[in-house]
């Protein structure tokens, strides 16, 4: 095949971003210009408007990556003195909600489950009922380790009845899979904007209850990791705190207007479409996926190493990179797999590309597939 004019970024995101979000980028813009301010605004209205959360939460943006937003929204959110967190792990990405919340010196305790069966009510009420100091829930809504979009309605449901607050890392799910904050009455949800909102990482997105918001006013140890003092400031001045990612933002923005014109069932249908074309391509070449197609997250492929002994992630990879195409690795809590991400500025064209390069690939390196 000819090596395709772009590079294609098939991970779990960062990803392949759409040349007119990354163009946004070439503009320099002052941070406390009303233009900056007007896409700040854009950005979190749009982001309470994808979850149904405009009359009930409040959307604060923060540099760094998403997991920023996490830690920032434990030290705002959640009365340390007060509280105990119960972390649901079933893959890689539950197991680094525990290791924030830990990090962070909070009382954390887990509930550990296999990566199938997903999640049951029975799960989550025996944990609580083994402890009823327990007052919030943490899951990852799309576990990107393994593949498995988790059932966070039910976990919701079960911590209302309980009266127990859910925070959910939305960070590879949010703008690709309805989320409703209202309704959930989620404590808070985490959100990255270099995900299904197919823009570049280097601000955290955090919704959180109105509520408890106004409630955490001088809570967080850190300054910079204080949610609600950049809530605050944001509203009284309409700038950001600390000088904010510029360019970031600006791409953000446009990939909300992008985002907006597509609509979420339509980007979610493209990236199943994809996903589909993808799956059904290294199943016919003899591959095998990690998961059932039922408990399957549509965003991202995880493939079992083939057991040609002529096979190694390292050189499968070299061969893929060069020819354009950045795959990635199994995580831990999936050994022995690799992973190709179906989000980002991709259409079934380019998965079709994508499996050529892997049959040339692997061929390069001496493995044999079935002919597909």
């Amino acid at each position: 095949m000819t090596k395709p004019e772009k590079r294609y970024l098939l991970t779990p995101g960062p990803l392949t971003v759409p040349a007119e979000i990354k163009a946004e980028m070439l503009t320099d813009h002052s941070p406390n210009a009303a233009t900056h301010q007007g896409m700040t605004r854009a950005i979190r209205a749009y982001m309470l408007e994808l979850c149904n959360g405009a009359a009930t939460h409040e959307c604060v943006p923060l540099q760094g990556s998403a997991t920023y937003g996490v830690e920032a929204g434990l030290h705002t959110l959640v009365d340390r003195e007060k509280s105990r967190i119960l972390v649901i792990e079933n893959g890689f990405y539950g197991k680094r909600l525990t290791e924030i919340a830990t990090g962070a010196r909070f009382d954390v305790t887990t509930l550990q489950l296999p990566m199938l069966p997903l999640p049951t009510e029975a799960d989550i009420e025996a944990a609580l009922a083994a402890d009823p100091a327990i007052t919030h829930i943490m899951i990852c809504h799309a576990e990107t380790g393994t593949g498995v979009l988790n059932p966070v309605a039910m976990v919701a449901e079960v911590a209302k009845r309980h009266g127990k607050l859910l925070m959910v890392d939305a960070v590879a799910s949010f703008g690709g899979f309805p989320l409703d904050a209202a309704a959930m009455d989620v404590a808070a949800i985490f959100i990255s904007p270099n995900k299904c909102l197919e823009s570049v990482p280097g601000v955290a997105l955090v919704v959180a209850r109105r509520d408890l918001l106004e409630a955490s006013a001088g809570r967080s140890p850190s300054v910079v990791l204080d949610l609600h003092a950049q809530w605050a400031f944001l509203e009284a001045n309409g700038f950001w705190r600390w000088t904010p990612p510029t360019h970031v933002v600006a791409a953000l923005a446009k990939g909300c207007e992008r985002h907006r014109a597509e609509g979420m069932e339509a980007r979610a249908a493209r990236y199943r479409a994809n996903w589909r074309r993808l799956v059904d391509g290294l199943r016919q070449r003899g591959f095998q996926t990690l998961l059932p197609d039922d408990v399957a997250a549509p965003i991202i492929a995880t493939i079992v190493d083939p057991e040609d002994p002529a096979y190694s992630f390292p050189r499968f990879y070299e061969a893929m990179e060069k020819r354009g195409f950045i795959i990635f690795p199994g995580r831990l809590t999936a050994a022995g797999t690799f992973r190709i991400g179906c989000m980002g500025d991709l259409g079934e064209s380019d998965m079709t590309l994508v499996l050529a390069a892997i049959d040339e690939s692997l061929a390069e390196i001496g493995v044999a597939t079935e002919p597909a």
